[in-house]
């Protein structure tokens, strides 16, 4: 009865407990790190952010404590030590230092609360290592919830100098080693640029594909940096790589580096004022007129080695210089320039002026102004007023295929009129570009005499739309207030650009490698996007040996291609083989983009078999004694041998004369019987 009684007081003991927690923590609990990120040994008070979600009821606690291989590194603390968690997340802080001989890898560890040694919150890991690393992939967990901790290393490589230079253009490589717990599946580089620099001829955006862990992978954008940047100083460049996680979890990791812009600077090109701008409203056919007007430099720094001109349009005759080189500018300085033409070849119409300013190096940074003339070409006084596009732009130097952009126009009245009802088109030639949530029309009330309006549109590029330079028209329609209506078209033309995607296939290791023993494996790759590949060289390196050259040059491969690349290798030692495929190429501007694929094969020691058919010099040696009988018993057998075949050759002679007696004797009888 005792016993039983006891029992019962056990059991109600233990159902307490495990309801108000003291036994067994929570098991709705889940934890994760949210700033992951590699640490390097030696690094002291790094503080690892924690959240803690209470998937059901909220949890109280009073103790928390973290434990598990942790070898290396050492728990200082952590905050809060009591409190209430949920239902939903709660932060904790943990204070860690890193020791100067902790190895690399990934230290696994738990959280456990209110003393609890059963149940353990997690897992959680601590990454340790550095730039040369390549850590091992984290085992997952067989059951309860599964967070990963997507991080990367990222390091970068100017092309050629010491960094950039205003009006110049260079080559910047980014590269990014996969250090968290999970693939980065559609992965992406996605380069921000600080203003006064732009990408040259590609997107902004690099496709990259699925990066594996402990995958280093890179692309290379061409920088193109303005003349008017101030020099002497360095600017922020932010790479980021995004993408998705095994349960497609978007993945969104990033750094920002600082690049150098060398030189001494000095003044904008967008400082400069044209100003004063003097030409007559009409001249008569044979006519000569003087175009006059003034450069101000109106920024706090001298400006050198620009020049300005006049762009003389068709109809038009110069009779004078119309470039004028600026060798220095002060700061609020001034200069006038004067230009004489003749309307010689002129017809009845209005003529766009163009006057500029730029920089002797280049046309970046260029001022632009117009000035209007209409010449009398003879009988009659019919005024075309004209309506033109004087400059757009699209956001660096091309646009990616299947992205948005934004095209801003800027439309100019050379006229001497007031232009009205304007209606604006924008016609894709080849239907590349479309408009994004508008319509590719717009209307503009009025334009005065001289004036300019501008106007911006989101398009977008196909996504199959072709590597190729598209006109896009743009028609306009409008009125110039006395009852004359006029239609003009324009032409202005976009690069597109296709997504470079090369896929490669994981390596699959061979079933078994030996030190010393030739060793071979392979792997296909593909080219999934619409553009091709230029220039594909494949090599495969690493802590092996090879007997030939493992370099396989693909040449330009188009998109939509596989293929497929083998390489042989001769482990030198026992253990992990690491070794990485290089794969090279080159984009539509001859930029080197560098895809790398790292793999790890397991070599043994060649075994040793017991040889059944050991050599010669491996046999025991034969007794003396045996070797004498032996050959004795084979001269006795070779002697018995002999001895019967002449026995046996003496008895067939006498056989046959014994049957020639008996044949004669026979013979004998017959004749007898006679």
């Amino acid at each position: 009865m005792m016993k039983s009684k006891l029992k019962v007081f056990i059991l109600v003991a233990m159902a307490i407990a495990l309801m108000t927690g003291i036994v067994y923590a929570n098991p709705d609990l889940s934890a994760s790190i949210s700033n992951p990120q590699v640490y390097k040994p030696g690094d002291r008070n790094v503080v690892i952010e924690i959240t803690v979600t209470s998937h059901g009821a909220p949890f109280n606690f009073t103790k928390v404590e973290a434990k598990g291989d942790l070898q290396g590194v050492n728990i200082i603390g952590i905050t809060p030590q009591n409190g209430t968690i949920g239902p939903g997340k709660a932060d904790l802080s943990m204070e860690v230092s890193i020791s100067g001989s902790a190895t690399a890898g990934a230290k696994r560890f738990d959280l456990f609360f209110n003393g609890d040694e059963i149940s353990g919150v997690g897992p959680m890991y601590i990454l340790v290592g550095d730039e040369n690393t390549i850590l091992p992939p984290i085992i997952e967990e067989p059951s309860g919830p599964r967070t990963y901790r997507p991080a990367a290393d990222f390091s970068f490589s100017i092309g050629s100098g010491s960094g950039f230079s205003p009006g110049g253009t260079n080559s910047v490589t980014f590269h990014a080693i996969n250090r968290g717990d999970t693939p980065i599946r559609g992965a992406e580089f996605t380069i921000e640029l600080p203003a006064g620099m732009s990408v040259y001829n590609t997107g902004v955006t690099s496709f990259i594909g699925t990066v594996s862990i402990g995958q280093r992978v890179g692309r290379t954008f061409s920088v193109m940096v303005d003349d008017d940047i101030a020099g002497g100083k360095a600017y922020p460049v932010t790479i980021k790589l995004t993408g998705f996680d095994r349960d497609n979890g978007s993945v969104s990791l990033q750094n920002t580096f600082y690049i150098p812009v060398t030189g001494s600077g000095g003044g904008a090109v967008r400082d400069i004022l044209i100003e004063n701008i003097s030409a007559p409203a009409e001249v008569s056919l044979d006519e000569d007129f003087t175009l006059e007007f003034s450069v101000r430099n109106s920024g706090g720094a001298a400006l050198k080695n620009i020049k300005a001109y006049a762009d003389i349009p068709e109809g038009l005759m110069n009779k004078s210089n119309a470039t004028f080189v600026i060798d220095s500018l002060g700061a609020g300085e001034t200069q006038v320039f004067s230009i004489v033409m003749s309307a010689r070849n002129a017809s009845n119409r209005s003529y766009p002026i163009k006057i500029a300013v730029e920089p002797l190096s280049g046309t970046s940074g260029e001022v632009i102004k117009y000035a209007s003339v209409y010449a009398k070409g003879g009988s009659g006084d019919a005024r075309t007023p004209q309506l033109i596009v004087d400059r757009y732009s699209y956001g660096g130097g091309s646009v990616l295929a299947g992205k948005e952009f934004i095209l801003d126009l800027g439309l100019f009245n050379t006229s001497s009129k007031t232009l009205s009802n304007i209606k604006v088109t924008i016609i894709s030639d080849d239907g590349t570009f479309v408009p994004v949530d508008s319509s590719n029309s717009f209307f503009v009330e009025r334009i005065g005499a001289g004036g300019h309006h501008s106007k911006s549109l989101v398009l977008a590029a196909k996504p199959s739309a072709e590597q190729k330079t598209t006109g896009i028209t743009v028609r306009m329609s409008y009125e110039d207030g006395e009852g004359g209506s006029f239609n003009a078209d324009d032409t202005i033309s976009i690069p597109v650009m296709q997504v470079m995607r090369l896929s490669v296939d994981e390596i699959i290791p061979p079933y078994e490698s030996y030190v010393g023993m030739m060793g071979y494996s392979s792997l296909q790759f593909y080219n999934l996007g619409k553009t091709t590949l230029n220039n594909l060289m494949i090599n495969a390196e690493g802590n092996f040996d090879v007997m030939e050259s493992n370099n396989y040059y693909v040449g330009n491969m188009e998109g939509g291609q596989s293929d497929r690349y083998s390489f042989t290798f001769m482990p030198r030692e026992t253990g992990p083989m690491e070794g990485k495929v290089i794969f090279t190429y080159e984009n539509i501007d001859g930029d080197e983009i560098i895809h790398e694929v790292p793999f790890v094969f397991q070599v043994m020691e060649m075994p040793v078999w017991d040889d059944p058919y050991p050599w010669p010099e491996q046999q025991t040696q034969i007794p003396w004694a045996i070797i004498i009988f032996g050959i004795v018993l084979a001269v006795a057998v070779a002697g018995f041998i002999v001895w019967r075949k002449i026995r046996k050759r003496k008895l067939n002679k006498r056989l046959e004369i014994q049957d020639e007696e008996f044949n004669a004797a026979l013979d004998l009888g017959k004749e007898n019987g006679k």
